[in-house]
């Protein structure tokens, strides 16, 4: 694995604590990053830089950090959330369209959309699912079993990805109903791909303490399954430990990481292909397998941000 420094820059403010840098997905060469924690609440925007350069090319004011994203498929609206606020967002010219704060749910961490009137959104600790219309500003809630993600299959029909207690549900938003289509192992994070498949990250559900919450501690294993009929899913035991990771485009390879490291495992050959150890005060933030760029920041210079080539 060859990498190499591609830039370095400095930012106004610091981008840990708020979501992970996320690439447009109707134009690659862009990437949105949000102010995180240390910064000063006016100050905090939503940013969207270059990834060959990583000049910042607009920002629009949130005065929060953006907890997530959503692009509608019309390619036209983005939709950031605040922690009470909604801001619909016309992507081509990065201004403000609407600013919601009627009847929005608080804290939402997971968010998807029939790309029409509807947002649906949880936090990842909730047993609610909020399905929020930008039409009326209103809000209803339907039980759950918490969430790890939301993931659409059809216009009316989402994947409610339920890690804390091992199950994915799915949700039909024209009848309001939610079925469990899929027992697991209590699990993490989880990506869903185009294909129907999905990877879940598994875990052990830490009890609360004084001084902490209730919590899944990631484990070093991974389920594969190829559909939700998949009987016999394909396990991978590791002997290293990871937070998060990564599949490619293609899903021939998996990037496990963890702080200034990362595995490059191989699905065709079943075998770690490449291993990569940054300086020890380097900390990963996102990697985009298909422009070959890995982002990360110093701990001891938190409003840096570096890209590198691989």
């Amino acid at each position: 694995m060859n990498i190499k420094e591609h830039w370095r820059i400095k930012l106004k403010n610091a981008v840990f604590g708020s979501i992970k840098p996320e690439i447009d997905p109707f134009d690659d060469t862009h990437f949105y990053i949000s102010d995180g924690w240390g910064s000063s609440f006016p100050s905090m925007k939503l940013r969207k830089l270059t990834l060959e350069t990583g000049d910042e090319v607009n920002s629009i004011s949130i005065k929060n950090s953006v907890r997530c994203l959503y692009w509608n498929e019309n390619q036209k609206d983005l939709f950031a959330v605040s922690d009470n606020t909604i801001f619909q967002i016309d992507r081509t010219r990065f201004t403000i369209e609407k600013k919601l704060k009627k009847g929005v749910p608080k804290y939402s961490d997971y968010i998807n959309s029939d790309d029409k009137d509807i947002l649906l959104m949880m936090n990842f600790s909730s047993s609610v699912l909020n399905i929020y219309n930008c039409t009326t500003e209103t809000s209803t809630k339907k039980k759950v079993k918490s969430c790890r993600g939301i993931s659409k299959e059809s216009e009316n029909s989402f994947l409610i990805f339920c890690g804390h207690y091992g199950f994915v549900m799915r949700y039909d938003l024209r009848k309001n109903k939610t079925e469990e289509v899929l027992k697991t192992e209590i699990y993490r994070n989880v990506i869903h791909k185009k294909s129907g498949k999905f990877y879940l990250q598994c875990g052990i559900l830490e009890p609360a303490t004084e001084t902490k919450h209730e919590r899944i501690e990631p484990i070093p294993k991974l389920i594969i399954y190829q559909s939700l009929e998949d009987k016999a899913p394909f396990t991978l035991e590791l002997d290293f430990h990871f937070t998060d990771f990564l599949v490619s485009e293609d899903e021939k390879l998996i990037y496990f990481y963890e702080d200034n490291r990362v595995w490059v495992y191989s699905l065709e050959h079943k075998k770690i292909e490449n291993h990569f150890i940054f300086e020890e005060n380097i900390r990963i933030l996102q990697i985009f397998d298909k422009q070959r760029k890995i982002l990360a920041y110093p701990y001891d210079d938190v409003k840096a941000l570096i890209c590198w080539t691989f």
